[in-house]
């Protein structure tokens, strides 16, 4: 080439010409150097305020494509960020169409803006009000008359730099919430309600992708509702905050090179840096690849060529509007297989037909005299096929028992919502998530067999109701409605029966529940036995003999059966009599599900202790010493320093009393130990829970009415985190632990913890919000705060999470009554008796954050009422064991129990120790296991 320019304009031109393109070189690379070191400068003025008031923000937050009908109720906001050709609020050709698709597509109650600058902090485009402008104009001018110009490259320079500023780790976080403030503006532009939950979708494409991830955790901390980013080709890096998003769908085509180059030039995708936030991320579910097939970046055989068709006969562009559309409107799911390596104890257990719910007719009913109901209202929870969640708000529930005037209900399916209050409206808000499941939940699930809920996964939206019914692979969770309850007629068409509901609902074992004896066993199949009830009257066991079935149980996969019928009636407890819950079969046979001793329930202590030192020792020493020789056995014991007599300890529970209950199980050992106990200590589980004292209508006598409040990880019994009656979590014969755990639940009374507080503005008590707190905490276990899964770890496990609720609620109380000192003051000095008891309390909270964190302040995520719920110890492990040491006391259940009672007992309070010793039927093969303690 050299040779022929030579011989056409002679050597000298050619030496002119490469020095004069050298130059231009040299000039090119000044400019490339230059834009990359002024890039940031925009960013680095706006953070530090250069630019004074002359920059309103708030200017062209970018138009809504079509306007929402005023009819509609918004249920999302998606924003549309543009990729790096973008040199003005105007778009190419091949944005603008698909834009205009997309917007026809959703439907009304979905919101499409799109239109602002991504590119610029300050919202303004190239091509206005920069020294530069004018030839930025020019360079758009050029690009409309002649696409594909070079020129273009220009463009691309610049705002590549910017995508670079949003990934870099020193300015980043300065532009990304810049971008993020843009959002922010342009959704309270159009109608967005601050503290609503409205979720949002951000679509970026190209390097709008980048800068999508950079803004998310800054919206999301500004808004308070989940964000999620479709990324369109984009160019990610693995800076970015991936773990703050509620899901990342990163769509892509196989002949895209420069989708690629973000896997390529960013280290923390690469598989080295195992624990970036890229990474960590993916394995927690929270990224999907989306494969577009043969299709480039941008242009010709782009993602938006519309002239491009795919070998399923559908253009580029079609493709990805299908798949954009099916996210935002929740339409699209990638389906898991369902094949297990392992089955679950929860599929083992449902194999025997009295492990089913249709297996007890709703029309058989029992001797009222002999039985009663739970509770009112008792039922089967649904959930709605995702095609009816619109209609239905809520989940489905088959009735089959409710109160005296809604009798005609019985055997239908209605639909169960929460009420329509606004505090209620904001509890729901704040527990709703996507759900979308990680890799561990993906894996334990298929090849772990424990229980998660995966019918739920990819479902947009899940709030409690959901999934509770949805906890399980198939929809046979009973439960019990508690009070307040609403009954009436839907407003939409068809006006299906509507049952709306302020707690959570409570999982129970049956329908019904009698008070017997049991005599002796009838015929060869060892499960029918002759019983004989209780009579009110008399107050003996002498009222109607009858043949109930106590079913022999399925062993679970350690071969341990979870209840026997061996000896049942030789057990030293069977004089005082059982509860016996369940249901008639198809006969009419009463069928026992499951237990309860009464004496263990009674409020009939074997002793009293009165001293507190000796108290303190029986609680530390006593309650757990001796196992093997307590085995079918019980203990209940009083606690009451304050008190003289066995008469005067027990006259201070009075019908209507509450209790906190903090439940300690421990380990199954013998012949038949299981798993988790072979090692050389056993932790055991922690839970709180509350008793009432109520008159039982059988016995009228006094007894204790116990829920538990579990919050309990995912696991292969089908255990589901949630309120659970003691039919449902202690007695249940084969899914319960009264029959193989040595278990010791200590109810704790105090009136400045269980008594309400009259605030004049609201009613309160500590045990009522510590309740609610855990009714969410329980919420979010269940689905993993959407990534479908929740584990045990150093820093977050059912103690330590069970005690932050704890916590929680405390200092809810105190922030709520300490706000307004004046007010404050004034009651203190019209209520003596209530503040002396609110002071109570507050020694209680300074005391758990002094006792059960020894380094002298609460953990942060304590203190701030963040929860962060338990994960594999890869997740942040440095810092989640660092979190754990500083309130290591609630690792250990029961240690975690003793100093808690203690903290209680120390001011006061009267304690009821209730324990079990593998109750029941006797199981030779099995043995009691103390938890570890300090």
């Amino acid at each position: 080439v050299l040779g022929l320019l030579a011989l056409t304009i002679g050597t000298g031109s050619i030496a002119i010409l490469l020095a004069t393109l050298g130059k231009l070189v040299t000039l090119a690379f000044i400019i490339i150097v230059a834009t990359a070191v002024l890039s940031p400068l925009e960013a680095l003025g706006w953070w530090a305020g250069w630019f004074g008031d002359r920059i309103d923000t708030a200017r062209n937050p970018g138009t809504v494509l079509e306007t929402v009908p005023p009819s509609s109720h918004v249920t999302r906001y998606v924003l549309y960020l543009d990729g790096i050709g973008q040199s003005s609020y105007n778009y190419d050709f091949l944005v603008k169409r698909f834009l205009a698709k997309l917007a026809a597509i959703l439907p009304d109650d979905i919101v499409l803006i799109s239109g602002f600058m991504p590119y610029s902090i300050l919202n303004i485009p190239l091509t206005r009000n920069r020294i530069s402008s004018s030839f930025w104009r020019w360079v758009e001018r050029e690009q409309k008359t002649h696409p594909g110009t070079k020129l273009s490259f220009a463009v691309y320079l610049k705002n590549m730099f910017v995508v670079a500023i949003s990934a870099d780790r020193r300015y980043g976080p300065i532009y990304n919430q810049g971008i993020a403030q843009l959002i922010y503006n342009s959704l309270v532009k159009y109608g967005y309600q601050l503290g609503s939950g409205i979720p949002i979708t951000l679509v970026g494409y190209s390097g709008g992708g980048q800068i999508s991830m950079g803004a998310l955790p800054f919206l999301k901390q500004a808004l308070g509702a989940s964000v999620e980013v479709i990324s369109l080709a984009g160019v990610l890096s693995g800076n970015t905050k991936a773990i703050s998003l509620e899901h990342l769908y990163h769509l892509a085509g196989e002949n895209d090179s420069i989708e690629q180059l973000g896997s390529t030039i960013f280290p923390k995708r690469t598989p080295l840096f195992f624990l970036s936030y890229w990474n960590r991320a993916k394995r927690r579910g929270q990224i999907s690849t989306i494969s577009l097939g043969p299709v480039g970046h941008n242009g010709p055989e782009g993602v938006l060529d519309a002239d491009y068709y795919l070998p399923d006969g559908r253009s580029s562009l079609q493709q990805t509007l299908d798949w954009i559309s099916g996210i935002i409107t929740g339409q699209l799911r990638v389906e898991i297989a369902a094949v297990r390596a392992k089955s679950s104890n929860y599929e083992r257990f449902r194999q025997a037909d009295f492990n089913q719910l249709q297996y007890y007719p709703l029309d058989r009913t029992v001797d009222p005299e002999l039985y009663r109901p739970i509770a009112p209202w008792m039922g089967r929870l649904i959930l709605p096929e995702s095609e009816r969640r619109q209609t239905v708000r809520g989940v489905l529930f088959e009735v089959h028992h409710a109160d005296k005037l809604h009798q005609h209900s019985i055997g239908q399916v209605v639909h169960l919502r929460w009420s329509d209050s606004a505090e209620m409206k904001k509890y729901v808000r704040s527990l709703t998530r996507d759900v979308y499941f990680s890799d561990n939940a993906e894996y334990s699930s298929r090849v772990e067999g424990l229980i998660h809920p995966t019918r739920l996964d990819r479902w947009r939206q899940v709030d409690p109701l959901e999934s509770l019914a949805g906890a399980r692979p198939e929809d046979d969770m009973l439960v019990m409605l508690r009070e307040p309850i609403s009954v009436g007629e839907a407003r939409e068409p068809g006006g299906a029966t509507v049952i709306e509901i302020d707690c959570e609902p409570v999982q129970i074992s049956g329908r019904y529940y009698g008070l017997v004896r049991i005599l002796q066993p009838v015929g060869d199949g060892g499960d029918r036995f002759e019983v004989v009830h209780f009579n009110r009257q008399s107050h003996q066991f002498d009222g109607p003999k009858e043949i109930v079935r106590l079913p022999q149980v399925v062993a679970d996969s350690n071969d341990t059966l979870p209840a026997t019928n061996q000896g049942i009636e030789k057990s030293p407890l069977n004089p005082m009599g059982w509860y016996i819950y369940g249901a008639p079969d198809s006969s009419g046979l009463f069928v026992v599900q499951a237990i309860a001793p009464r004496a263990l329930l009674g409020l009939q202590p074997e002793s009293v202790i009165g001293d507190r030192e000796a108290a303190l020792e029986f609680i530390k020493k006593e309650t757990w010493d001796n196992l093997p020789a307590k085995k079918g056995k019980i203990q209940s014991v009083l606690l009451c320093p304050q008190s003289q007599t066995k008469a005067e300890a027990v006259q201070k529970w009075q019908e209507g009393d509450r209790a906190l209950l903090l439940h300690v199980y421990g380990g199954i050992g013998g012949r038949k130990i299981e798993p988790a106990a072979i090692a050389p200590v056993y932790f055991g589980h922690f839970a709180y829970g509350d008793a009432q004292v109520i008159r039982d209508p059988l016995s009228d006598e006094l007894r204790f009415e116990i829920e538990y409040h579990q919050v309990y990880t995912h696991n292969a019994r089908g255990l589901i985190s949630g309120h659970m009656h003691w039919s449902a979590y202690m007695g249940d014969r084969q899914w319960g632990f009264l029959g193989t755990r040595p278990i010791c639940d200590l109810l704790v009374k105090l009136d400045a913890f269980t008594a309400d507080f009259d605030f004049e503005r609201y009613r309160a008590s500590a045990l009522s919000e510590i309740v609610s707190q855990l009714e969410a905490m329980m919420a979010r276990y269940r689905i993993g705060d959407g990534t479908g899964g929740t584990y045990v770890g150093p820093a977050n496990n059912c103690s330590q999470d069970s005690n932050q609720a704890m916590y929680a609620a405390l200092r809810k109380i105190e922030n709520r009554v300490q706000r307004n000192r004046t007010w404050l003051e004034k009651w203190r000095d019209r209520e003596p008796e209530q503040a002396q008891r609110f002071q109570q309390l507050l020694e209680i909270k300074n005391a758990l954050k002094s006792e059960l964190m020894p380094f002298g302040s609460a953990r942060a995520d304590w203190e701030e009422g963040t929860y962060n719920l338990g994960s594999v110890l890869e997740d942040r492990p440095l810092k989640n064991l660092s979190i754990g040491l500083a309130s290591w006391r609630t690792l250990l259940p029961r240690l975690a129990s003793d100093t808690i009672v203690k903290i209680f007992l120390d001011r006061g309070a009267t304690v009821w120790v209730l324990r079990t010793n593998q109750v029941g039927g006797y199981d030779p093969d099995i043995e009691p296991l103390a938890p570890m303690t300090l």
